[in-house]
């Protein structure tokens, strides 16, 4: 499978793209053994590369056995953005995809995303709102974006599986106090897409939100104005009828930061 846009075929043309990918001058973020991050530029154009490498069948039998899905190459991603495109949830764009190889534990893929310009991360944007809070209205506006977000993702069959303050972008014409907010999702290589989600991603899903939430002041006002838009049914409902979720889901968020601290 090879996907390449106009301009990357017309660069590209008929060589490798994992060749062309892995000799281009970059800058690294992320690299690990089966898997390595980068941003490059291509005609005065700034993109980010996942590039995959296969992950072995040691590393598949362990995940398994774990209860774990194993992460196969750049398929999730590539699907998980094409999926949020249909459902009107911004996103990264695309420029090029490809996989070579038959066997899951050797599999060779890329994909390549054009870079989200002019944004913050909502980790970095909300970290000092414990001590400076924002205006009420925008941080209601902020919750309510997010909110949606979940429960767009969840309702379609999507469980991020990374679902944290850090991947969601914030742009930043629309950061300022007063202005609508706009949000794009990213990082999607763990991507889960099922016909019908089990709770148990779902709980994840949410938990590691919270978790990454903890230590940026959120009153029980906010937390219930989330619950209200993710359940889009009355605080008395979702309170009744959803508490056990709900419950699970502080657990789980407060299980994970006695665990892991801070974030």
């Amino acid at each position: 499978m090879l996907y390449l846009d106009e301009k990357f075929q017309r660069y590209w043309g008929s060589s490798d793209p994992f060749v062309q990918l892995q000799s281009i001058e970059a800058k690294v973020y992320r690299e690990v053994k089966a898997r390595k991050t980068f941003r490059f530029t291509l005609d005065g154009e700034s993109y980010f590369a996942k590039l995959h490498f296969g992950v072995g069948w040691m590393e598949i039998f362990k995940n398994l056995v774990l209860f774990r899905l194993p992460i196969l190459g750049a398929e999730n991603e590539w699907k998980a953005i094409r999926k949020l495109h249909t459902l009107g949830i911004a996103t990264m764009h695309f420029v090029a995809y490809g996989s070579s190889g038959w066997n899951p534990a050797a599999r060779k893929s890329f994909i390549i995303t054009r870079e989200l310009k002019n944004t913050t991360s909502l980790e970095e944007f909300c970290m000092h709102w414990k001590d400076n809070k924002p205006l009420f209205s925008y941080k209601r506006g902020l919750i309510n974006e997010v909110a949606s977000i979940a429960r767009g993702i969840h309702g379609n069959g999507i469980c991020h599986r990374d679902f944290y303050l850090c991947h969601f972008l914030l742009h930043d014409s629309h950061g300022e106090q007063g202005n609508k907010q706009r949000l794009s999702l990213i990082d999607l290589h763990r991507a889960l897409i099922k016909e019908n989600l089990a709770r148990r991603w779902l709980v994840k899903d949410i938990a590691g939100l919270y978790f990454s939430a903890m230590d940026i002041g959120l009153s029980r006002r906010d937390l219930l104005r989330f619950i209200k838009v993710y359940d889009q049914l009355s605080l008395r409902d979702s309170l009744g009828s959803r508490e056990g979720f709900w419950s699970t889901v502080e657990h789980r968020a407060r299980t994970m930061y006695q665990k892991l601290g801070p974030v």
